[in-house]
């Protein structure tokens, strides 16, 4: 047995060594990576940025691989993300481990780009730069540098140049060595440096690429036979590829990112990484893509399977990074061990304490709502988020140790489970229910997309002219001179609400084009006219060629719909009375509604009424068997109510609900995926009506519509139908994975065209379709069915399993059934919002517009809700100059009564007048106002980690005593200087402080506040809904606020972050301020800490709390005694 036959031998480029790992059954390459990432202190959040690669060979092993004992591996950072000079801030051992490894290669000469003369002296710098980095880090002499300069030569240098050039080249290294040791330079500056300049010099460096061949490219609308060998890369960002040296290949697409193929000596753009679809495996040696908006697959052809299987994970590993972190393009041929297994406990990656708190707010609301996300630090370590009261969140720890889940009290609190749902129903028992929202692909935590560029990765058309932008944006159409209606062809709707017809619409070039016209009925515009333009609002906000096309509105005689011309009857109807339309064309129209529902479904929005007559045909061409239908609009889905004919259209978990939560699925992206399975039912089965009785039952029970005769089959098609009615949300087929299997069923062929002679061999006599008595493919268990309505899941996902998969990723949106259930009927969260069709609340209301321009010229730019307040919602914006951009907060008004906006501009203009006085290093800057007649615009500085409330409650793992100190002490700091300011805060308190870093946190939301007329205190003048369980006894008795109110607010924020975001007073139901103040004056309650924090309580809070204001501390002496505490740590800080 030789040596190294029971280990794998990794080369480590931190040691400048191969290791020893002792090989272990069922090691896969990415446990592997995550044993060595632990080993070298390289943190789960950059994890996937690394791999192996094959020693002395370019190919990377696939995740899911298993690496061979005896054989020789690179530990290598693989993906590149797109501003090194991040690396350092995300992880500092990565950061570390990526300089060694550049440094290799660099020494080994194994970076093309910079191997021409024209970058000798470069890589002579990188030489004094390298020698001047071990003797920073290492201590070493300039003396043992000069000895062992060799070493940090590199190799094709040594090896190819004369030995007058080296001498000549040493000496000048060693002299620039003595001059740059006069200065003194930070290690990590030095490495920096380093980094920074290689990426400028060389930006494809980790970039991949492959010899292949495919298809002969179609050149001048000529196609040849067979197929040609060309080079493959996948290039990440866009316009940093350089073309060096006389043999360099041209590149057509340069500055656009994406897949690209050399043929003919130039580069051409294939596809954005957000256009493929999926990656199928399925023939020996060959590689399909299914690409956005093409028809056919992009076929490669490889000539070795490791070869092949690096290239697929190259594209799989950047779509992760890139786009959507929960997708594995090519699985299950090639998948992460890693994903499966989070994907299999309904997990979060590590997103990270905020983002989850965000996402509990916006997506469920429900007291029980939680979500599992890994730990960002550590490995086998895991977060739970969990909404334990209205508004209040709490954070627990669980480690997962030889094969339990343990959840951890306390520093010595700590309880074992067999399982994960076993430790989640302890973690409160107090709570009913519990609704654990599940991770989805339309996350777009910045934890996770590591690799994401800065700008959009797809390309938007430029609009030459405004006839263009004439045919983009739907316009108000004038009916009196730009229409000609055919009344003739009039035709009910039969919802009730709406007419159809067909018109001429008269274009601006003397030219007319074919519309349809919608029209509300008359007898409906005075009830419904809002109704009507919610949908046109709607259906003008989507622009996809496989949609119904909106061309404007006419508001008066009629009041109607412009709509892209279509057949009289919707394409149910059409598909009956037309029996001999080609199995290949109803493929086609299949397509279509799938791309329509990707796009939906990307941009968040919920058409809730997909159904077969809902599609409309557009063009059909009998003599070349060509149909094209489009997903029409939704009608006023406000006004539907579902019944039980909707029920083959609805999700299962909603057959059990009241109408009132059923109307819940008209926000709900999962509803969409089911519908659109039965829609595939209907278009496969050319239109077959379908009336059924007893629909409850016969889903519950497992049982499932038979595939059409003609799929019977055909498995990827109806795998689309069936994986999209799975009990579990998460097990449903997603369009992007109805896209890739329709295109692989029709490009294969795996069909044969059924001649259309009456019924159809295999269904009933019965008009109105058929039920299989059992699932014509056992593809689900009894135990899938019992298990699957146990968690939330709140988005579409995307599967990108291949046949037989059922591991796919679809889940919800909105709505959530709960994961545990201690009796009672089932609960759902209506959600905060109204938003027509929108999955989410939109982003911005009237008073926020995309951007604001200034005086100056520059743009502010809102992007997205941080906040809510009294009176408005705190949005995250940037400053643009046209050459900076500066990242702000943005405050603004909601639009509410004149009455209202009054008592809020006039609050607004104060709570500006007050930050205009402060400048302090713990008080949030005020950098500029907008006053205008309808808009008032607060900017202030961003404070990247949010409140200090939900950074205590998510970190409360992490966070020490001196921290919670630290930030203590910054409280007084700051609030001292409001004192000297003689400004009362008056909402003092954990929400409204901000978290800068874990040095530094900032006083914020100076909307309550006053300054005293020369006084120390005021007296408010109105009675507003105020935080009283943060106020004193004197100011819940009298309405008077001093600055010795403020020290008792701040006793009860000192509260909130040793309890790590605990609401005051949980245990008590507090009606008024008459019965707080009883409590306080009469019955003497106060907040209380643990025992450990005893000395905090003591020194700090009970202070505080004296009921003589008079007798309480300054926030000077509060500093002091802080600063007494602190000093207990060894850490002495001085007030400034």
């Amino acid at each position: 047995m030789s040596e190294h036959e029971n280990k794998y031998q990794v080369y480590i480029y931190l040691k400048e060594c191969f290791i020893d790992v002792p090989a272990r059954e069922g090691d896969t390459c990415e446990n592997l990576c995550t044993s060595l990432c632990q080993r070298y202190d390289i943190g789960p959040l950059v994890q996937l940025l690394l791999g192996l690669r094959i020693h002395d060979e370019p190919w990377f092993l696939a995740p899911s691989a298993r690496p061979q004992a005896g054989k020789k591996y690179d530990f290598r950072v693989r993906f590149k993300i797109p501003k090194l000079s991040n690396m350092k801030t995300l992880d500092r051992a990565l950061f570390n481990y990526y300089y060694y490894q550049l440094r290799h290669d660099l020494l080994q000469s194994k970076i093309g780009e910079i191997e021409n003369d024209e970058y000798k002296n470069k890589i002579l710098g990188y030489v004094v730069n390298d020698m001047y980095r071990k003797m920073v880090e290492d201590k070493v002499s300039v003396t043992e540098l000069q000895r062992t300069y060799k070493e940090y030569i590199p190799r094709k240098i040594s090896k190819e140049h004369s030995f007058l050039f080296f001498n000549l080249a040493r000496t000048k290294v060693l002299d620039s060595l003595k001059q740059i040791c006069r200065k003194d330079h930070d290690v990590d500056y030095v490495k920096s440096v380093y980094i920074n300049d290689i990426d400028n010099i060389a930006p494809c460096y980790l970039y991949e690429e492959y010899d292949c061949s495919i298809p002969y490219p179609r050149d001048d609308g000529i196609t040849k036979p067979g197929k040609c060998k060309v080079k493959v890369k996948f290039v990440p960002y866009a316009g940093r590829s350089r073309t060096v040296g006389k043999n360099a290949q041209k590149d057509d697409s340069e500055s656009l990112p994406g897949l690209k193929v050399l043929y003919s000596q130039e580069w051409r753009h294939v596809a954005n990484i957000d256009e493929i679809f999926t990656i199928l495996v399925d023939k020996q040696l060959t590689v399909d893509i299914s690409l956005k908006d093409q028809p056919n697959l992009y076929s490669i052809d490889f000539s070795s399977q490791t070869e092949l299987e690096s290239f697929v994970t190259c594209l799989a590993g950047y779509y992760r990074l890139m786009c959507k972190w929960t997708v594995y393009l090519c699985k299950p041929h090639l998948s992460s061990p890693t994903l499966n297994r989070l994907t299999e406990l309904k997990c979060h990656g590590p997103i990270g304490g905020k983002y989850s708190y965000r996402k509990i707010a916006e997506k469920n609301s429900s007291v029980g709502a939680n979500i599992v996300r890994q730990c960002e630090n550590h490995y086998d370590t895991y977060y739970v988020d969990i909404l334990e009261r209205e508004n209040q969140m709490k954070t627990y720890k669980l480690t997962y140790v030889e094969n339990r889940w343990h959840v951890h009290r306390g520093p010595s609190e700590v309880t074992a489970y067999d399982e994960l749902l076993d430790a989640l129903r302890n973690l409160n028992p107090k709570i009913k229910n519990l609704y654990r929202l599940s991770p989805t692909e339309h996350d777009k935590a910045p934890n996770l997309l590591l690799c994401q560029p800065e700008n959009d990765m797809t390309s938007k058309k430029l609009l030459r002219d405004a006839g263009e932008m004439q045919q983009v944006r739907p316009q108000i159409v004038n009916a009196a001179k730009e229409l000609a209606i055919k009344r003739n062809a009039l035709k009910n709707e039969g919802d009730g609400f709406f007419e159809k017809t067909r018109a001429e619409l008269f274009l601006p070039n003397n030219t007319k084009m074919e519309v349809t016209l919608k029209l509300l009925k008359n007898d409906k515009k005075d009830e419904h006219l809002s109704d009507f333009l919610q949908l046109a609002d709607f259906w003008a906000s989507i622009d996809c060629r496989n949609i119904i096309k909106l061309y404007g509105v006419t508001l008066f005689k009629p009041v109607a719909m412009v709509l892209e011309s279509s057949r009289d009857s919707p394409l149910d109807e059409f598909l009956r009375q037309h029996r001999k339309i080609s199995f290949s064309s109803l493929i086609d129209v299949a397509h279509s509604l799938a791309c329509a529902l990707y796009y939906l479904q990307e941009k968040g929005l919920v058409h809730g009424r997909i159904r077969c007559s809902s599609m409309l045909v557009t063009a059909y061409e009998r003599s070349e068997n060509r149909l094209i239908g489009k997903l029409g609009d939704p009608g006023l889905r406000q006004q539907h109510q579902y019944t039980e004919q909707d029920l083959l259209w609805i999700p299962i978990e909603y057959h059990d609900l009241g109408q009132s939560d059923v109307q819940l699925l008209k926000r709900d992206l999962r509803a969409d995926i089911w519908a659109c399975s039965t829609t595939l039912w209907e278009i496969f089965s050319r239109g077959k009506g379908l009336t059924p009785r007893n629909v409850k039952q016969f889903i519950a029970s497992g049982r499932r519509l038979e595939a059409p005769a003609e799929c019977k089959h055909i498995k990827e098609i109806y795998q689309c139908m069936f994986y999209g009615w799975a009990v579990d949300p998460d097990k449903r087929f997603a369009p992007q994975m109805i896209i890739s299997k329709l295109v692989q069923a029709k490009q294969r062929k795996h069909y044969c065209e059924i001649p259309q002679t009456g019924i159809l061999n295999g269904t009933t006599n019965s008009a109105n379709g058929s039920y299989s008595h059992q699932s014509i493919n056992s593809f689900e268990t009894d135990s899938t069915l019992l298990n699957s309505r146990t968690d939330v899941s709140n988005s579409s996902y995307v599967s990108n399993g291949s046949d037989g998969d059922a591991g796919s990723n679809a889940s919800s949106e909105c709505s959530s059934q709960p994961l545990i259930s201690n009796g009672g009927s089932s609960h759902y969260s209506t959600g905060s919002h109204s938003g027509w069709g929108q999955a989410q609340a939109e982003n911005f209301l009237y008073d926020c517009p995309d951007f604001i321009e200034l005086s100056n010229g520059s743009k502010v730019i809102f992007q997205g809700e941080l906040g809510q307040g009294h009176y408005g919602k705190v949005y995250c914006g940037c400053i643009d100059d046209g050459v900076n951009q500066i990242q702000v907060a943005l405050k603004t008004i909601y639009p509410i009564s004149p009455l209202d906006a009054e008592i809020a501009k006039t609050d607004f203009k104060r709570e500006v007048s007050i930050m205009k006085k402060l400048n302090h290093r713990n008080i949030v800057k005020l950098i500029d106002f907008i006053d205008e007649i309808d808009k008032l615009v607060v900017i202030m500085e961003f404070m990247e980690k949010g409140s200090l409330l939900d950074f205590v409650s998510y970190n409360r793992h992490n966070l020490t005593k001196l921290n919670l100190l630290r930030f203590s002490k910054d409280i007084a700091n700051g609030m001292n200087h409001l004192f000297e300011k003689k400004i009362i805060h008056r909402d003092l308190a954990a929400r409204n402080i901000l978290v800068q870093s874990m040095d530094c946190v900032k006083i914020s939301d100076f909307g309550l506040a006053q300054v005293t007329d020369g006084g120390n205190y005021y007296v408010a003048q109105n009675n507003r809904d105020l935080p009283i369980k943060w106020y004193s006894p004197e100011t819940l008795k009298t309405m008077k606020y001093s600055f010795k109110s403020d020290v008792w607010s701040f006793g009860v924020t000192l509260f909130e972050m040793f309890t790590y975001g605990e609401t005051p007073f949980p245990e008590l139901e507090i009606r008024d301020a008459g019965q707080l103040f009883d409590l306080l004056t009469i019955q003497r309650i106060r907040l209380q800490l643990t025992d450990q924090d005893r000395d905090v309580q003591e020194q700090l809070m009970d202070p505080c709390f004296i009921l003589d204001s008079h007798q309480r501390p300054s926030f000077v002496q509060l500093f002091e005694n802080i600063e007494q505490l602190i000093d207990q740590y060894g850490e002495s800080i001085q007030l400034f």
